[in-house]
C-alpha cells in the first residue's frame, strides 16, 4: 500500500511539473512575439526620426491624417499620424499586430515630434 501511495504522489508531482513546463513554454513564446513587436515599433519610430519630415512625407512613409502600413515577417505594422493641439507637433503612433496561437495581439507606441 505504501508503494502504491508513493507512486501516486510521484505521478501527481510529475503531472504538475509537466503542466508548469508547458505554461512556461507558452509564456516564452508569447514574450518573444511581444519583444519582436516592441523592437519593430521602436525601429519604425527611429527611422522616422532619422530623416527630415519633409522626406518622410514626400516618400509617403508618414502622412499626417492618414495611415501607412506594411508587413515585416509575421508582423503587420501601421503608422498613424496627426497634428497635435500645439503647432508644429506631430503625434505619431506605431501599432504592430500579429496572431499568436489563433488570438490577435497588438503593441502600440506613441511619440510627439517637432516639425518645422
Amino acid at each position: 500500500m505504501d508503494v502504491l501511495l508513493a507512486v501516486f504522489l510521484f505521478s501527481l508531482g510529475f503531472a504538475v511539473l509537466y503542466g508548469l513546463y508547458e505554461e512556461a513554454l507558452a509564456e516564452t513564446h508569447q514574450s518573444a512575439y511581444l519583444l519582436g513587436a516592441a523592437n519593430l515599433a521602436q525601429k519604425r519610430l527611429d527611422q522616422l526620426a532619422a530623416r527630415s519630415w519633409k522626406d518622410n512625407i514626400n516618400q509617403r512613409v508618414c502622412l499626417p491624417g492618414e495611415t501607412v502600413e506594411g508587413d515585416e515577417g509575421t508582423f503587420h505594422w501601421l503608422i498613424y499620424s496627426n497634428w497635435d493641439h500645439v503647432p508644429q507637433l506631430l503625434r505619431v503612433k506605431v501599432e504592430v499586430r500579429w496572431v499568436d496561437r489563433g488570438s490577435p495581439e497588438n503593441y502600440q507606441i506613441e511619440s510627439l515630434f517637432q516639425v518645422e
